[in-house]
């Protein structure tokens, strides 16, 4: 399983589950599940759910990996 390397915001309000995003994820991180939008923690942040959103209802936000300097 792919690693999560992004976080995706759903505007509910904007989304008319047109069932464009799914088709376009490569993870199928998005799913329509009773009449909703729905995300899981499957998103490698390609960006592709939020460039083909035709009603701009979607916000991929990148994950980084902070890693903290170790103590001895």
């Amino acid at each position: 399983m792919p690693r999560k390397k992004g976080q995706v915001a759903i505007n509910h309000k904007y989304c008319k589950r047109c069932n464009i995003c799914p088709q376009f994820c490569p993870t199928s991180n998005l799913e329509i599940v009773k009449d909703k939008l729905t995300s899981y923690d499957r998103c490698i942040a390609c960006f592709n759910c939020e460039r083909y959103c035709p009603d701009l209802a979607i916000e991929v936000v990148k994950i980084y990996n902070v890693k903290t300097p170790s103590t001895r």
